[in-house]
């Protein structure tokens, strides 16, 4: 069975991931350890996803930015009195940037006898995603059939699109300080769970630890135990005790149930707000994905670093 590069960056990495959690699992017996190797495998099984659908992304708004200059020449060409098939061909020997190497494979088409409208058909499939080019294309393809003016359309479609990019990147001038508004949020979140970790978790665990009587009652002591502690379910109980384990803090003691917590709350934050990110800067959330797996790694990196120092409350 062969797989097309989407299939590639998907099931290979993710079964990499796999692997490696479950050598972990059989030949790893710290804990510690294996909670590390979950983190590495997730990120080996997602990463690569997420960089194939940015760059993606990215190479579709390369060939959206150059894409109204390519039709003006066809159209200039068909002015001239060119056939369509031979315009694309003098195009081929121009530099379009992203969008040169599909041209290229066009023109290379058209010379082996491919016919017009099935080079424009190949060409969509390719670039499916893009809004803008697609329309372009499905209205030269009815302008070529039906014998309509193919110059003036040319022309129209690429006035429209040059319009549609400057109102694109005007409004990404004017989204972009609300994309650093996110970050200066996540940030400041960030910084407020590390003063609770430090701050309020050790006084919760001071008091729980405590002589219940000199606090009044032993119902006010009770209040503050691991809600963990004498359960066994496996979720969320389960993966917070792992997540102790690897931040190596006391799995029993109350510190461990708040760590865990603001940790899994942080990493949903910073997923969310990369995607919601994007979609302000840049009008898609698979651009967010870049936002997200920095928000990620930011949270990551300080509360390894924390780990690392043992100064985790347990």
């Amino acid at each position: 069975m062969e797989f097309d590069i989407k299939e590639k960056v998907t099931v290979l990495p993710g079964a990499i991931g796999v692997i490696i959690v479950m050598l972990a699992i059989l030949f790893a017996g710290d804990s510690a350890v294996i909670g590390n190797m979950l983190i590495i495998g997730i990120f080996i099984s997602v990463v690569p996803y997420f960089i194939y659908r940015y760059s993606r992304y990215a190479w579709l708004k390369g060939i959206e930015r150059q894409f109204p200059n390519f039709i003006r020449d066809l159209a200039d060409s068909k002015r001239s009195g060119m056939t369509l098939e031979n315009a694309i061909k003098m195009a081929s020997k121009t530099n379009y940037g992203k969008l040169t190497a599909e041209i290229q494979t066009m023109s290379n088409k058209l010379s082996w006898g491919v016919p017009f409208l099935r080079v424009l058909e190949i060409f969509e499939k390719k670039i499916k995603g893009s809004i803008s080019i697609t329309e372009v294309l499905h209205i030269l393809k009815e302008s070529y059939k039906s014998g309509g003016n193919v110059v003036a359309t040319l022309d129209s479609a690429a006035a429209n699109m040059n319009m549609l990019r400057e109102a694109e990147e005007e409004r990404r001038n004017v989204t972009s300080q609300h994309v650093m508004v996110t970050y200066g949020i996540f940030l400041l979140f960030l910084g407020i769970v590390v003063v609770i970790i430090y701050i309020f978790v050790p006084m919760m665990t001071t008091v729980s630890l405590g002589d219940s009587g000199s606090m009044g009652s032993d119902e006010f002591s009770a209040s503050f135990s691991n809600p963990c502690a004498d359960t066994i379910l496996p979720f969320p109980c389960g993966l917070f005790e792992l997540t102790c384990t690897m931040f190596e803090v006391d799995p029993y003691g109350v510190g461990c149930y708040y760590v865990s917590l603001f940790f899994y709350v942080l990493l949903i934050q910073g997923i969310c707000s990369g995607l919601i990110a994007g979609q302000l800067g840049e009008n898609s959330p698979v651009a967010g994905a870049k936002h997200s797996l920095i928000m990620v790694s930011i949270v990551l990196f300080i509360f390894i670093f924390l780990a690392k120092l043992g100064t985790f409350p347990s």
